[in-house]
């Protein structure tokens, strides 16, 4: 946990995505918060929570009860698992269950609810259905005491689908004060900068793998094949395949990068089928398939494998 005195050394930047003026985060609004890794999110929602004390929080995750428990104290704070797996304080991925838990709330009662898992619900949804619950879900928010924060990122999403949902926020940055630590605080601080996204576990103890939003051909460059990349590598993922496409023409990266996406996009659905029937597999044959998987290697032999058991 961050150190109390360098948390209470932050600013609060909330800003308008057009404008950029500043402003104060409030009631009967819908923020978006640009989420790059767990260990900052838990830094940004304890200085909300610090600087909101009247409110309560509310946090609706892809990530389990029991990983929240070793990053924050649970005692004042509400939270739901987001999976396809039956648990306590589970929901299934899916917007109707947002909205449930949320319309569930005392309207005369101040609550802040965090929203982190709009990528899983995205990829198992229709992106029109999707965007009109959500419209809905703004008014139901703007109609309330309650104030909504949706955390993304926002190369997850198809861009026109994410620039009409940035017309239903606001966004929310937070700023560290630039100050000259003091020698005890500098290892702490070391930590706030090193950033590693985080992401569900799998059954064989490494990152569930997530839908990503393909990248299109119109605007594709190498800086951002590079990031995208880094997120496959985060989830475990061999793609030393696609770095001959950071030496080749444009046309000819794009071309691998299609090959490799949609290797992933196999790997990724497989992986979700092996979790839904984990109780038929073999645990020794299962740790074995799954760092096939993250090794892209094997993918036509292990859907024939697997699909044949529904």
């Amino acid at each position: 946990m961050i150190d109390r005195y360098l948390r209470l050394k932050c600013i609060y930047d909330w800003s308008y995505w057009k404008t950029g003026e500043t402003m104060e985060l409030r009631r009967d609004s819908v923020y978006l918060y640009d989420f790059t890794s767990y260990d900052q999110f838990v830094i940004d929602l304890e200085i909300i929570a610090e600087v909101n004390p009247d409110y309560d929080v509310t946090i609706l995750s892809r990530l389990p009860t029991r990983r929240w428990i070793e990053k924050i104290d649970l005692s004042k704070i509400n939270n739901y698992w987001i999976t396809n797996t039956d648990n306590e304080n589970s929901i299934k991925p899916h917007i109707d269950e947002v909205m449930n838990i949320i319309s569930q709330g005392d309207n005369k009662s101040a609550m802040i609810y965090f929203l982190d898992g709009l990528e899983q619900i995205y990829s198992e949804s229709d992106d029109a259905e999707l965007l009109v619950k959500l419209t809905g879900l703004s008014d139901l928010v703007k109609h309330s005491n309650y104030i909504l924060v949706i955390c993304v990122n926002d190369l997850a999403y198809e861009s026109q689908w994410f620039a009409k949902l940035r017309t239903l926020t606001q966004k929310i940055s937070i700023k560290p004060q630039k100050f000259k630590p003091s020698v005890e605080n500098e290892d702490t601080i070391e930590v706030v900068r090193e950033e590693t996204i985080q992401h569900e576990l799998g059954l064989d103890g490494g990152p569930r793998l997530a839908y990503l939003a393909k990248l299109p051909k119109i605007g594709f460059t190498k800086d951002i094949l590079v990031k995208r990349i880094l997120q496959w590598r985060r989830m475990g993922l061999d793609v030393s395949t696609i770095e001959p496409a950071l030496s080749q023409p444009t046309d000819s990266a794009y071309e691998l990068y299609k090959l490799v996406e949609e290797d992933i996009r196999r790997a990724t659905e497989l992986e979700r089928f092996i979790h839904l029937n984990e109780h038929e597999i073999n645990a020794s044959q299962l740790a074995v398939d799954m760092f096939r998987i993250r090794q892209l290697t094997g993918l036509d032999e292990l859907e024939r494998k697997y699909y044949s058991l529904s």
